[in-house]
């Protein structure tokens, strides 16, 4: 059973590279995405706390770039989810199975990427909650549900780290829908 600060890591770096199409990053951009674009940490812990995980090994550093060790991303962030994280001053060990400094980490992450979205959630299936949001999108703004769902998938892949729920809500928004009845079936 992994410790709550072990879980924190894997859904901090499940919401950082899950969505990414080329799962490596340079520190410096990983750092930047942390501290400016979600807005988690200062800038300096940001920089920080990624040293920290490259020295432990959650993190790989291969030819500038960085990736998560296999079996990294077991966990995903629930909706509203922010890491705790900036006062952490040890790091626990990787799960077992890193992997080496050698390697692909183009096709090591993509695996690790790909087994772990297939254990956690089967594709092209979605929770009764998020079909209820998307019927109540569908019934205010006249669009079809799968227009809906469409356009949340749309938004969710040009926003990276978001959920589905949460990229309905921001078409919702979008739309000028009342959002406090959509916000009560959450």
């Amino acid at each position: 059973m992994p410790d709550e600060i072990s879980v924190q890591i894997s859904k901090l770096l499940s919401s950082s590279f899950g969505n990414l199409t080329d799962p490596t990053i340079s520190r410096d951009n990983l750092a930047r995405m942390w501290s400016l674009e979600l807005q988690w940490f200062s800038p300096r812990k940001a920089s920080e706390l990624v040293d920290k995980l490259c020295d432990s090994g959650w993190l790989i550093e291969d030819s500038g770039y960085i990736y998560p060790c296999r079996g990294s991303l077991l966990h995903n962030p629930e909706l509203g989810w922010q890491p705790f994280l900036s006062r952490v001053s040890e790091i626990p060990d990787p799960p077992e199975g890193v992997i080496s400094h050698h390697g692909n980490p183009s096709e090591i992450a993509d695996k690790d990427i790909l087994e772990d979205t297939e254990t956690i959630a089967p594709p092209e299936t979605h929770s009764d909650q998020t079909i209820q949001i998307a019927s109540k999108v569908s019934s205010l703004s006249g669009l079809s549900i799968s227009e809906v769902i469409r356009r949340a998938k749309r938004k969710r892949r040009a926003l990276g780290p978001v959920s589905l729920h949460m990229a309905i809500l921001l078409l919702a928004r979008e739309q000028n829908l009342e959002m406090q009845d959509l916000i009560e079936i959450i």
